[in-house]
């Protein structure tokens, strides 16, 4: 008897470790996920893969081409993306993400623009705010109602297709300017001989 009572002795301790060691992997996972939201909701949540039309979203990217031009406004934003939600053909939604290089640089922005876009704005913005690099500016319904999710693809369609046409353009531009040249050069080495 005395053998048996200590075997189930020794049976309820190695349950109470293992329960013990249960608890404690529990318990780091939660600490590990609660840490991963906070990065997450630090670093702004968002990202390029977040740009990406989806069955929940269509998305317009414009780059900003003017940043190599000294006229160029100090707070211009490196890219905007247009975020329409929809739900079925209703679009239920509309966010400006504006993206600067670092949360410091729309930081910036935002403190220097906040003021003139909520005046000249005012009827359109339902909020605006900093996330990150990001300034994202939240659309008054009004501002997308009478529209439709058919109607934002075929627009984001469009201007998809003139930007790829700009950059056709752009690349034929330079394959004619790198064939002037190359005629030039022809023609000089021609002149020395």
């Amino acid at each position: 008897m005395a053998n048996q009572s200590k075997k189930t002795e020794k049976t309820k301790k190695a349950s109470n470790n293992n329960l013990i060691i249960g608890c404690c992997i529990a318990v780091i996972v939660v600490i590990a996920v609660i840490i991963a939201v906070v990065i997450a909701v630090n670093n702004g949540g968002i990202n390029d893969s977040y740009f990406v039309s989806d069955n929940t979203k269509y998305v317009l990217t414009i780059e900003n081409d003017d940043l190599d031009d000294e006229d160029a406004d100090q707070y211009a934003p490196l890219k905007t993306h247009l975020v329409y939600t929809y739900e079925g053909d209703t679009v239920t939604g509309l966010k400006s993400y504006y993206e600067y290089a670092d949360a410091a640089s729309a930081q910036s922005a935002y403190n220097a623009m906040k003021d003139a876009m909520a005046e000249n704005a005012s009827d359109e913005i339902s909020q605006m705010e900093v996330n990150g690099k990001y300034i994202v500016v939240t659309a008054k319904e009004d501002a997308y109602k009478d529209m439709t999710a058919s109607d934002v693809k075929q627009q984001i369609e469009f201007m998809e297709t003139l930007k790829n046409m700009n950059n056709s353009d752009d690349t034929n531009d330079a394959d004619d300017t790198n064939d002037a040249d190359d005629a030039t050069d022809a023609d000089t080495n021609d002149d020395q001989d």
